[in-house]
Parts: C-alpha cells; structure tokens; sequence
C-alpha cells in the first residue's frame, strides 16, 4: 500500500488534510507536470484524486482544494483545448512552491543533463516556427519548448504545429496545447477520401426514360437539388479529412 506522507509543521499551519493534499500535489507535479504560463501544471479529475485518497469522499476532496486555493497556495485553472473541456489544472502558487524550496534544490543538484539533444530538438522547431511566420516565444513559452522538446517526440511537436498552422493559426500556446491534450493518443494524423455511395431515387434519371407529365414542380425542385449537390462533390472529389 502506497504511503501518504505530511508534515507535522505544515499540517498545523495549513490543516492535516490540505497538508497531505499539498504533498501529492507537489509529488505529482514533479512526475508529470507540464509548464505553462510560467508555472507547472498537471491535469486531474476528482476521481483521479480519489484514487490517491480513497478514504475521502469527492466533497472533502473539493473542500480541501478550495481551502487549499483560498489560503494562496495552488491554482486551479481550465486550460483543455476545447471549451466544454472542464478538467481542471492544478499547480503551486509561488506561496506553495515555498513549502517545498529544498527538495526542489536537492533536485536540481542531481538532475541529468540532457541539454545537447534537447537543445537540437529546440533548434528544430524554432526554425520551423520561423519559416511558418509564428509569432516570436515570450519567455514562459520557451520553457514550454524546452519542455515539449524533452517530452515528445519530434515528429508530435512538428506535427501539432503544421495543425496550427493549418487552422490559421500562428501562436506556440495553440500548438502546445494539441500536444498536452492529445498526449495519450496517437500522434500520427489520418486522411481518408470522402466517398458518396448513396443510391439515386428513380425520379433522378434522365426526362427521356420518364413520362413528362410525371414531372412536377415538387420533383423537379429535388432533381434540381439534387443535381446541384452531385456537382458539389464532383468538384470536391479530392477533399480529404483530417484527424489529429
């Protein structure tokens, strides 16, 4: 059984539950956490949060985050790509990040350095930036493309930005977010043909085969609708779908 650690000074300072919160938060954040804005994030649902504290129900979870807010000490955002997309984001506030300010000294000391790969992924990716007019990277984006670069592969970030730019769209924040959000599927993009295989109703034949008086205002008003659509897609005929 996994083990729940606190600490008795910052439990009576903060409360025993947001102290263990706070803990699992700041341990997860250093697993899996992604930068954005500046800071360091990780996307959770309550039943995710659940799983660690199984002992609680949903309601004191969301108490404890609130308190845990309320008190300075995290953020919680929405930052998913779509809008009806809810999950939400936690991260340390700078107040929270305090709490922890010698593991994370101890961790820099022994971190691996990976510079040189990463740096020529960075490399990479700026020039392709640059060659499809994306806006210059503020600060807090390029440690979001140090990130990315140490993250995915290089293929998922080139990829995540031809998407962008297909949209239109020429900012790094809109590229980076298709690689947070569509991190557990599959990066390559698929293509297939449109195909219109419906059967033509009988009263779509040429007038020659059909007697004359059949033909009405109201059929003809379809045939003509109909006509018009077969065109459409005759002239659409090498449109394809994408799917990232």
């Amino acid at each position: 059984m996994e083990k729940i650690t606190f600490r008795k000074e910052l439990a009576q300072t903060i409360g025993l539950n947001e102290s263990m919160v706070l803990e699992k938060l700041y341990e997860q954040v250093e697993k899996a956490g992604a930068p954005l804005n500046g800071r360091m994030w990780i996307e959770r649902t309550y039943e995710t949060w659940q799983e660690d504290f199984p002992f609680w129900s949903i309601a004191t979870i969301k108490r404890t985050f609130s308190s845990l807010k309320k008190q300075g000490l995290i953020r919680i955002e929405q930052h998913g790509k779509h809008r009806y997309d809810r999950t939400n984001w936690y991260a340390l506030s700078e107040e929270g990040d305090h709490c922890f300010a010698q593991e994370k000294k101890i961790k820099e000391k022994t971190q691996i350095d990976e510079a040189e790969d990463v740096q020529e992924k960075i490399t990479i990716v700026e020039k392709q930036l640059k060659k499809l007019n994306f806006f210059p990277l503020h600060l807090s984006q390029k440690e979001e493309l140090t990130h990315a670069c140490k993250t995915f592969s290089l293929e998922q970030i080139l990829q995540a930005i031809e998407a962008t730019a297909e949209r239109a769209i020429f900012a790094w924040k809109y590229a980076y977010k298709i690689l947070l959000t569509n991190q557990k599927s599959t990066p390559t993009k698929l293509k297939r043909k449109i195909i219109r295989s419906e059967k033509l109703p009988d009263w779509f034949q040429n007038e020659e085969h059909l007697n004359t008086q059949e033909w009405n205002e109201e059929t003809l008003a379809k045939k003509r609708r109909l006509q018009e659509v077969q065109e459409k897609y005759k002239q659409q005929q090498g449109a394809t779908v994408t799917y990232i």
